[in-house]
């Protein structure tokens, strides 16, 4: 196994920027480009950034994905075995990027993917990195549709899923302090972040 150091260079304007060890999405805090670490480096992604709600401001932001998808539900079948219609549909779902439990994460990519408003430029303000790649932002969206035809009321036994990924940025995220917790400020979702 080889090691590769990478440097840390916002691939745009060439700014520093910072990073945990995990870290695979950046958002420059100079210029406001994103940048994803892959196999050859860091590349430059669009990025954008999610305005707080009327009346919130954002005191920090956090990475995350915006992204659309084309979703092909079929093979739905309820548990007395009947076959229930299926449904093509292009989507487009907020998810964020950085540290969270689980639940939380669900939670606030169901909020955000919702209520998804006006976006503007990233802000030039200290920006951490997030964690969550797109191959995983991908297969969460996959289950977040699994779990909405799960909680339909007709008993779902079986069904097949497809999510083509039509497009993708990464989107800063504001967020208001709430003691040791991060309340959204386009959402009001309080999520607990990690580390």
């Amino acid at each position: 196994m080889s090691l590769r150091l990478v440097p840390l260079d916002c691939p745009a304007c060439g700014s520093a920027m910072s990073a945990a060890p995990e870290d695979e999405v950046f958002l420059c805090s100079h210029c406001g480009s994103g940048a994803v670490l892959d196999e050859t480096g860091l590349q430059t992604a669009e990025a954008t950034a999610l305005l707080p709600a009327p009346g919130r401001r954002a005191a920090s932001w956090r990475p995350g994905w915006f992204l659309d998808v084309d979703v092909t539900v079929a093979g739905r079948t309820t548990a007395d075995g009947r076959s229930t219609p299926g449904w093509t549909q292009r989507r487009s779902y907020v998810l964020p990027a950085f540290d969270l439990p689980l639940a939380d994460l669900v939670r606030l990519g169901r909020a955000l993917s919702q209520v998804a408003g006006a976006t503007g430029e990233v802000p030039r303000s200290p920006l951490p990195g997030g964690r969550l790649s797109l191959t995983d932002a991908l297969t969460l969206v996959h289950h977040l549709v699994v779990a909405e035809e799960a909680s339909k009321p007709d008993m779902l036994a079986s069904l097949e899923v497809s999510v083509v990924e039509a497009g993708h940025r990464l989107v800063a995220l504001p967020f208001e302090g709430q003691g040791g917790n991060l309340r959204c400020a386009v959402t009001g979702v309080i999520v607990h972040a990690v580390g």
